[in-house]
């Protein structure tokens, strides 16, 4: 969701409806191009009620200034890091797979779990994702009704079963 202004900021919408900004708390920091996988993913955490904290990034560099700008301030504040990020990794500017290798190389934010959520099932991309650090490797289904419950599923999981270690 970049500005029409030329500098995109990721963004996301809050329990009231309200705009979510990178000093906000997201529970999920969701990273899609694909303007029909987002909504579809959207749709699917809002019916968990688990789609009230997310933040959602159109390409790579809006995942990282979102990040940025949630870790690197003087003051770390774990209360403001994603509690999971879902990557895509066919993205438009910075792509996926540059996402994670920054994500899994800074001490600050290696512990975030990230899930990759993409349409390929490439087995070297897939290996490249596990040495670089993934959490969960997990191909899009096709048909909507079975992404909408996929997400879903992810989504309560990593929000609700994981038990997280907090970020340094």
């Amino acid at each position: 969701m970049g500005s029409r202004s030329g500098q995109k900021a990721a963004r996301g919408v809050g329990s009231a409806g309200e705009i979510m900004t990178a000093h906000d708390t997201a529970d999920i920091l969701l990273v899609e191009d694909s303007a029909q996988d987002a909504e579809l993913a959207l749709a699917a955490l809002q019916s968990r009620n688990l789609g009230h904290k997310v933040v959602h990034a159109m390409d790579g560099e809006e995942a990282m200034q979102f990040i940025c700008a949630s870790s690197v301030s003087a003051v770390w504040n774990n209360d403001q890091v994603p509690k999971v990020i879902l990557l895509d990794l066919r993205l438009r500017q910075m792509g996926g797979m540059e996402v994670l290798q920054q994500l899994k190389a800074e001490e600050r934010t290696r512990s975030i779990p990230v899930v990759v959520l993409t349409g390929s099932c490439d087995e070297a991309e897939m290996r490249e994702c596990y040495l670089l650090g993934v959490n969960s490797y997990v191909a899009k289904p096709a048909d909507a009704g079975k992404f909408i419950k996929l997400v879903g599923e992810i989504a309560h999981y990593w929000l609700t079963v994981n038990q997280p270690v907090s970020p340094k």
